[in-house]
């Protein structure tokens, strides 16, 4: 294989991505990449590895595709479908439309979320067998540097010149009360369920927490939803947690904001929640569950790590080099086991650096500031950069081009007024900093801005483009443009 061409030198292969001596000879390895976990990271590493040259196993005892595929992304993203198409009929009579509104059915509406599922399963499956790809649906844990023992009947061990490690996360309970998949529900309890309608409890106001809200309230459900911060998306834009706790309170979401304390006690046939915001006053309610989005935690038990002496770092991440190398050679990590954004678009592309880095390609590592956020409620919510007030802490000074959707003609056609797009610039070098909207749509936009952010013509690239009309996308046109205070209608 020409990525592994013995060398004399340690530190000249670990700078092209080769092995030196034996650990270049193919006859003392199975496979070049033995890959734990098919999630977004694995099963992309595993095709760009196998696209490389590389002779791939990738294990995982449950099917192919992560929680992304089967409890998170893809299902989520799915119901949120629907509860537009409710929030639609509801509207439509401002349109001059009479349509009755009702509920899914149940069974049809699972047959049309497992339908998706099953078809993007079988697709990776395909996929895997057109690579070559070694897929084993299995349990494997590190032994030794490259070598995994298979968990699967007869344990058994394979050898690989590198290890990718990407196991991917879960959801993180609340300190002291256990998920039960009945009354304290996981995103992943919640979207094993065929009904969503009774009281329910949300506890946490990030991304999951506010799709849920907007699927269980269009379902039909009474949602309380209680955040810890002032306000709900609190790592974003503040106008955007802002403008969103608006539009969930107009669904009939029952926001809360600055909740300090919380009790939550199951009983026999309801759970009692009590909570308060630190200045006295308290609020007890009865729900039928209580869904619990806090955040999610690292899967690393059970991998093996203290065999290679490799401990954890702070949240119960793995330290890695900009690569996604570890302090063992040949071993690395990829997706949520990486830390900082939990997201599977980021899990991906942090997989074909570390295979890219291992075939000896030279790949540029991944610049958090260039992974786009998106929340996919309706509207929709999307960042990417920094926020104003991020930027003034790192001592950038900005420019801020907006605009408003209220002057947008298409978003007005589709009956959204309240949507608005705003862009950050350096003030100095006018290299773009950030992104930040709510509307509709946002979320098939954010890619053309994290284009522009690594480029080097940056603002321009959008300015000078041509956007058809009408398209809500005109309005990004229009906050690059407002940037140099050029924006035509406004």
């Amino acid at each position: 294989m020409p990525y592994c061409l013995p060398t004399d030198s340690a530190d000249e292969a670990k700078k092209s991505g080769q092995l030196p001596g034996d650990l270049c000879d193919p006859m003392t390895h199975d496979v070049d990449l033995v890959i734990l976990g098919a999630g977004s990271a694995g099963y992309v590493g595993a095709i760009r590895a196998a696209q490389l040259g590389m002779r791939v196993t990738i294990l995982d005892p449950s099917p192919v595709g992560g929680t992304c595929l089967h409890d998170g992304c893809i299902p989520t993203k799915a119901l949120l479908e629907v509860s537009g198409f409710l929030r639609s009929l509801a509207e439509s009579a401002r349109f001059g439309v009479s349509v009755s509104s009702s509920l899914p059915d149940p069974d049809k509406l699972s047959t049309f979320r497992s339908g998706i599922i099953d078809r993007l399963t079988r697709g990776i499956e395909f996929l895997f067998k057109k690579h070559g790809i070694t897929h084993i649906r299995a349990k494997g844990t590190l032994v030794a540097p490259g070598i995994v023992r298979i968990l699967d009947g007869t344990p058994r061990e394979i050898r690989g010149r590198f290890v990718l490690l990407s196991t991917g996360s879960r959801p993180r309970p609340l300190p002291g009360l256990a998920f039960d998949g009945r009354q304290i529900l996981s995103s992943t309890d919640l979207l094993r369920r065929s009904r969503f309608d009774g009281r329910v409890a949300i506890v946490g106001g990030g991304a999951i927490g506010c799709e849920f809200a907007d699927i269980l309230s269009a379902f039909g459900s009474r949602v309380f939803l209680l955040e810890k911060e002032p306000r709900i998306l609190p790592l974003e834009d503040t106008e955007l947690g802002e403008a969103l706790a608006r539009e969930l309170s107009g669904m009939g979401v029952e926001v809360r904001t600055g909740v300090s304390s919380l009790t939550v006690v199951p009983g026999a046939s309801d759970v009692s929640i009590r909570f308060g915001d630190g200045g006295g006053r308290e609020e007890d309610v009865r729900v039928d569950a209580v869904l619990v989005a806090i955040g999610r935690e690292p899967v690393t038990e059970g991998l093996g790590l203290e065999n290679l002496g490799l401990a954890t770092g702070k949240g119960g991440f793995l330290p890695l080099d900009p690569f996604g190398e570890t302090s063992v050679r040949g071993l690395y990590a990829a997706g949520d086991l990486a830390g900082g954004y939990l997201l599977a678009h980021k899990a991906s592309h942090e997989a074909i650096v570390a295979v890219e880095a291992m075939a000896g390609r030279n790949p540029r590592s991944l610049d958090p500031a260039l992974v786009p956020r998106v929340v996919y409620t309706h509207p929709e919510v999307v960042s990417i950069g920094l926020t104003k007030a991020q930027a003034e802490r790192e001592g950038v000074s900005v420019v801020e081009g907006r605009f408003p959707l209220m002057a947008n003609g298409r978003s007005l056609i589709e009956g959204n007024r309240r949507g608005f797009f705003k862009v950050l610039s350096d003030r100095e070098t006018g290299r773009l900093v950030g992104f930040h909207g709510i509307g509709p749509h946002v979320s098939e936009m954010v890619a053309t801005v994290a284009v522009a952010m690594a480029g080097k013509e940056g603002a321009s690239q959008i300015m000078d483009g041509i956007f058809p009309h009408p398209t809500v996308s005109e309005a990004l046109h229009e906050a690059f443009l407002d940037l140099a205070g050029l924006a035509i209608h406004r």
